[in-house]
């Protein structure tokens, strides 16, 4: 792992708890007994019971916790390179069958060889994004003579891989590099050279999204969505998919996955309905990591005597949805259409795929789902990043100050016609922290929930769990957990996410937050139409903490106005005046605000109180008479401790930060004059 706050991490946190770390140590200081931990120094041992795939670690410390990175437990031997060769005519020695770990260097090719004893069929795998790298990996395959034998390249989701069939026996070159030619520690892969059956292939099935779920959440910009992820109540295993007839007869409800045809024609699904039967139809192609764009279109057939059938259009659907926004926007090329039949009669579904191309892979399936409709809704939570600027987000981690807070934003999408109100909570937080229960109102599609820890609350990892039930606590879904891993750069123009294991935060009992927000008094507020409330907000403040703050409401429904407020320097109370229009739907509304203010902050106080009680041992050892004996050793330990205490002079020296902190939640009910 790399970053700037990793000095004094102590612990690794796993997804798996299979899976543990033990910091490693080395002697104590002179003339101390205490053995002194290396920050960021490691031993894993990974569980014999743990399956192989990929998993999660953060780092956690005395500046946080970490945002999550991916790395994979396979049983295949791993070797890390440090230097890969560039020259075609040294390449680095490729054994079969283990993943090699490596860089990609700015401007440069990366060289392997293998060798085959004999014919075989062959699998060369490059894992890159799907183990969190910015690579856009490109692989190239070359027989001893330099001749190319093939190419692959990786897009935004997706790693290239290529297959060989009945390669003959002997020496072979791999070519490995990043697309756009980047490279540095941000651009890691693994590579691995596996000779066997597709299902026999060494870490085939631990990325492989080939068994899904309903995926709500689609394809995330750069999302690398891993295997099994379900967000419905059944899984799919799309390798299952069958041939479909030149017209597949089905009953209703009917699941079933398929092939796309190879040369892109339509394929065509019939069934019986009665009128005024409502039926769903919707595929699941994009959602399960298939480089596919389906598109659907429903007829209604009316037979004709001696004569073709005549087709009646009565639906055709495209791109699903869209929502969401930066960091996050949750979008899917999969269709789906939600209509009544107009009479008793046969109708029929053509599925088309759309996307041509055969770059990525040579063969796309899907699921396609027939059937009553099911109102529901699926949530996809996140971190909220602590910013004004959309664009400025990126990987972050999690550092809640007592008095401090941190927020989830949640999205809500709403399938089959689902309408009503969402109330969302939030569970598994730690004594000392607390979130009020938010409500996405039936008009709405996104809520932010923020977490506050007390001033006496205790150090913790830990992992929070998004809730969200209907308004009649009939339906309760668990939210969908997504990370950010890359902000924008190198290239990209977009924030890069995927789905994550879970949503973990850390409170850190060693800080004080400089200023604490309070909004009324945490009940809920009615307000009228055509009304304008006034509700006070009150700031606590620390040290650090007496600059300006600005208030700005965020989250408003429809109709609802809430004017900017500052709190002047050193002031404590402010008041939001909640304006409602007439047009404002009725119903219940959760908000919160943005809090923009400067903060004094000393980022590690212990670090340099711990080097200046070490500095003064030394000096009551140096004067002494007792310890003359010792007196230049203790005189050499001297000057390598003035070295620690001027680092964390530097270290703990007063920072002024702009800073935006979310407040807690104001929901307030819109009522009729």
């Amino acid at each position: 792992m790399a970053g700037d706050r990793l000095n004094e991490a102590n612990v690794l946190v796993f997804s798996n708890p299979g899976i543990t770390a033990e910091q490693r140590t080395t002697d104590a200081l002179p003339f101390s007994d205490v053995p002194v931990g290396l920050s960021g120094k490691f031993r894993v041992r990974v569980g014999a019971a743990v399956p192989e795939g990929a998993y999660e670690v953060r780092v956690s410390g005395r500046h946080g916790l970490s945002n999550p990175r991916v790395f994979l437990v396979t049983s295949a031997v791993n070797q890390v390179v440090s230097a890969v060769s560039h020259d075609p005519e040294v390449p680095t020695e490729l054994p079969l069958g283990q993943f090699v770990n490596a860089s990609c260097t700015a401007e440069q090719r990366d060289w392997f060889r293998f060798e085959l004893s004999e014919a075989a069929d062959v699998r060369i795998r490059l894992l890159a994004e799907r183990v969190d790298s910015r690579m856009i990996g490109q692989l190239k395959l070359f027989d001893s003579d330099g001749r190319s034998l093939a190419v692959a390249r990786g897009s935004d989701g997706f790693d290239p891989t290529i297959r060989m069939a009945k390669l003959p026996a002997g020496k072979y070159s791999v070519m490995v590099h990043d697309f756009l030619y980047r490279g540095g520690n941000e651009y890691p892969y693994q590579l691995v050279v596996a000779v066997g059956s597709e299902e026999a292939v060494v870490g085939a099935d631990v990325f492989s999204p080939e068994i899904v779920g309903e995926e709500v959440a689609g394809r995330l910009p750069g999302n690398l969505t891993p295997s099994a992820v379900t967000l419905g109540s059944e899984e799919v295993g799309l390798l299952n998919a069958a041939e479909p007839g030149e017209i597949q007869q089905v009953e209703l409800p009917s699941r079933n996955s398929w092939w796309f045809p190879s040369d892109q024609s339509a394929q065509v699904f019939q069934f019986g309905a009665k009128k005024g039967e409502q039926i769903s139809v919707g595929v699941i192609s994009d959602r399960a990591g298939q480089p596919s764009d389906a598109k659907l279109f429903v007829q209604r057939i009316e037979p004709q005597q001696d004569a073709e059938p005549k087709y009646h259009a009565v639906v055709q659907a495209d791109d699903s949805f869209q929502l969401g926004s930066e960091p996050l926007s949750l979008l899917t090329k999969d269709p789906v259409a939600l209509w009544t039949a107009s009479h008793d009669a046969d109708y029929r579904v053509l599925v088309h795929d759309m996307d041509v191309g055969q770059m990525l892979s040579k063969r796309q399936s899907y699921q396609l789902k027939i059937g009553k409709p099911e109102p529901r809704f699926k949530l996809v939570a996140f971190a909220a990043f602590p910013n004004k600027d959309a664009k400025q987000y990126r990987g972050f981690g999690s550092k809640l100050y007592r008095g401090g807070a941190e927020a989830i934003h949640v999205i809500a999408a709403r399938l089959d016609g689902w309408v009503g109100p969402i109330r969302v909570a939030l569970e598994g937080l730690p004594p000392g922290v607390t979130a009020t229960e938010v409500v996405i109102a039936a008009n709405q599609h996104e809520a932010q929930i923020t977490m506050e820890a007390s001033e006496d609350a205790q150090t913790a990892d830990f992992t929070a769990k998004v809730v969200g039930s209907g308004d009649d606590g009939k339906m309760t879904v668990v939210a969908t957990p997504v990370t950010q891993i890359w902000g924008r750069g190198a290239g990209r123009d977009f924030v890069q996410s995927r789905l994550s294991a879970d949503l973990s935060f850390h409170v850190s009992d060693r800080d004080l937050a400089p200023i604490t927000i309070r909004i009324g008094d945490a009940k809920v507020v009615q307000v009228k139409k055509k009304e304008t409330l006034a509700i006070p907000v009150t700031i606590t403040r620390r040290e650090g903490g007496s600059e300006p703050c600005v208030l700005r409401a965020r989250n408003l429904p429809p109709g609802v106005k809430i004017a900017d407020v500052t709190v002047a320097k050193d002031k404590n109370d402010g008041e939001l005046k909640v304006t409602v229009s007439d047009t404002t739907p009725l119903g219940t509304y959760s908000l919160w605000l943005q809090v923009e203010t400067k903060l004094k902050v000393k980022p590690n106080v212990q670090g340099l109180e711990r080097a200046q009680a070490y500095r003064k041992h030394l000096q009551t050892l140096h004067d002494d008479p007792a310890q003359a004996a010792q007196l230049e050793a203790i005189k050499s330990a001297i000057v390598a401790a003035d070295k620690k205490v001027e680092a964390a002079k530097a270290e703990a020296k007063e920072q002024q930060l702009t800073v935006y902190i979310p407040s807690p939640n104001l929901t307030i009910q819109v009522v009729d004059p």
